[in-house]
């Protein structure tokens, strides 16, 4: 059972901008999913949702698992502060970088492997290059968590674009 205090859907901006404005089929939904999904707005806990739908809270756990599976909806967790072991991550990766293509190639094998819709997502894209901007990346954030810089804007600007490739949340 999902914690309920810690929980708290809320509406993804994938399902917000490309699904439910755009497509007729949302509207095809059982009630519960559509209420469900409009009050996921972040500020409601399961519990709280529940008790706004008077649904028992395992009914409305179940229609927020499917949605976030759907990639519709989010969990958003107490914020955590994780500490960050900069010597170690560092460690870490100058393991990888003698062997960096061996790495990258590595990746994207498991990525395919494990979620073979990924493959259509680089079916035009030369992945020796592919490789060697993952390695890059990699490498700009182990400098940048050296630094103390503030990654945030980075790696959202990273997930756009990958949105825009046509990555989904899930």
């Amino acid at each position: 059972m999902l914690s309920q205090q810690l929980l708290i859907p809320q509406r993804t901006p994938y399902a917000l901008n490309n699904t439910i404005f755009t497509s007729p089929w949302a509207v095809s939904w059982q009630r519960l999913y559509r209420q469900v999904f409009w009050l996921s707005d972040g500020q409601r806990d399961v519990r709280r949702l529940a008790t706004l739908l008077h649904k028992p809270e395992a009914v409305v756990e179940q229609v927020i698992k499917e949605l976030t599976v759907g990639g519709f909806t989010s969990m958003q967790v107490e914020k955590k502060v994780l500490v960050m072991d900069v010597a170690l991550l560092k460690q870490s990766f100058e393991m990888v970088i003698p062997q960096k293509g061996i790495f990258a190639h590595s990746f994207y094998q498991r990525l395919f492997a494990y979620y073979p819709e990924t493959r259509q997502l680089f079916a035009h894209t030369d992945m020796k290059r592919q490789e060697g901007s993952l390695m890059a990346t990699l490498a700009t954030v182990v400098a940048g968590v050296q630094r103390g810089d503030n990654l945030t804007p980075t790696l959202q600007s990273l997930g756009e674009k990958h949105q825009h490739y046509g990555a989904m949340p899930d």
